[in-house]
């Protein structure tokens, strides 16, 4: 048995699924009720580490150094805790790291590393509500707030090329994908607060479909209009499914949360279905 991406799946990773957990039940119950079932999903796919794809909200990058992709290849990182989101240390799993670290070069991706980064929200708000803090995570940053961003198709080959290095790392090494992000929401902008459920239905529903080649066509102007910059993070779910290695997913929530401000999808992909 080679090593392989056993289990892949994405959701949203705003800091009010921690912070204010059950606003709303009739809409947060079932997602947190989702949240539960993903969790129980990765305990019983018995994963020796998780890539972590998600992006930083200039707390870690900032403009002296602002990568396309970043790949963490640290023994341990820790949590920001900024604005009163999650703190606390992560185990990293450094050799899986640098192998995946070499892998990618090799495919041509000109992937930047850390030995430190500390890691936001985005990231440890997942770890937290998944129940993942004592499983080794290989934190992956993907730039989806500072323009030039990479294209959709960019990250749909970063997500098959991360399934085709984990294929070839040393011994059987069992690796799960976790998207972070989205849906639809405005960031610092006039429309804070807005949910485009629609949209986030429509992403949602080709995701699960099988229709990313829909999604791949979507200009970014087209998405920023619709969705607000904050579904720019669907890059991390786009990674995400093509490291499952199969076109289609599982949603196993959508709610909107205005009471979050946004919109908040959990979805598994590949064998997470």
């Amino acid at each position: 048995m080679m090593s392989a991406v056993i289990w892949t799946g994405a959701t949203s990773h705003v800091g009010a699924i921690i912070k204010n957990p059950d606003p709303a039940p009739e809409r947060s119950g079932p997602l947190n009720a989702a949240w539960d079932r993903m969790a129980e999903q990765i305990r019983a796919a018995r994963l020796d580490a998780m890539v972590v794809v998600a992006t930083d909200h200039y707390e870690t990058f900032r403009l002296e150094h602002y990568p396309t992709f970043c790949l963490g290849v640290a023994d341990e990182y820790e949590g920001w805790g900024e604005f009163g989101n999650p703190t606390g240390t992560v185990a990293g799993a450094s050799e899986l790291s640098q192998d995946m670290l070499a892998g990618l070069v090799d495919r041509g991706f000109d992937m930047s590393r850390s030995h430190e980064m500390p890691l936001d929200h985005s990231f440890m708000v997942p770890l937290v509500r998944l129940g993942l803090l004592e499983l080794p995570v290989v934190p992956l940053f993907v730039n989806c707030n500072t323009a030039p961003l990479p294209s959709l198709r960019r990250c749909q080959a970063l997500g098959e090329s991360i399934r085709e290095v984990v294929a070839g790392v040393p011994g059987e090494r069992r690796v799960g994908v976790l998207g972070t992000g989205g849906v639809s929401h405005w960031v610092g902008l006039p429309r804070f607060g807005d949910i485009n459920e629609e949209w986030d239905r429509r992403f949602l529903s080709l995701l699960e479909s099988g229709g990313i080649d829909e999604i791949l066509s979507w200009p970014d102007e087209e998405i920023l209009e619709r969705a607000g910059n904050g579904a720019l993070e669907i890059r991390t779910w786009v990674v995400a499914q093509a490291a499952s290695g199969t076109p289609a997913g599982r949603l196993l929530e959508y709610q909107p949360m205005p009471e979050w401000a946004i919109g908040i999808g959990v979805m598994t992909m590949g064998a997470g279905t």
